[in-house]
């Protein structure tokens, strides 16, 4: 019996150690983010046109991924985010905007777990880390 309470106990403490989603649908729905550092480096582009990120109803995905504008169909899977049907507008991206773009595009398309707090949403991709932070467009 001791042993059979000290099992129930641990399990118990186990599953108190698993965490739950830190961002549900609602939380990210609604809002402007706009692209703040890729793989650490800080972005340093004039504020129009900057890359940025967005969610709106029924999760639909878009923004401007360097130069382009993109626009898919978001999926949310506990802490991953992923973007079916992804397209975009396909003009020719100067350096370093063409960088940033390919990154942005291919982990939307891949897949990112998603970390942050209500002012930086991160985006951890196979290959490349996206930070944004919050610029909703009324405040």
């Amino acid at each position: 019996m001791y042993r059979f309470l000290l099992l129930v106990l641990a399990l118990l403490l186990l599953g108190g150690c698993s965490s739950a989603p830190q961002f549900s649908r609602q939380d990210l729905m609604h809002h402007h983010w706009v692209l703040d550092r890729l793989d650490d480096e800080l972005i340093e582009l004039p504020a129009r046109n900057r890359p940025d990120f967005e969610i709106g109803e029924h999760f639909t995905v878009n923004g401007i991924a360097g130069c382009n504008r993109y626009f898919g169909q978001g999926h949310l899977k506990g802490d991953r985010l992923k973007v079916s049907n992804l397209g975009s507008t396909s003009m020719a991206c100067p350096p370093p905007l063409d960088t940033i773009e390919q990154a942005v595009l291919d982990t939307l398309q891949q897949g990112a777990t998603l970390t942050g707090d209500t002012q930086r949403l991160i985006l951890q991709g196979k290959r490349h880390r996206l930070e944004y932070k919050l610029r909703d467009w009324v405040y």
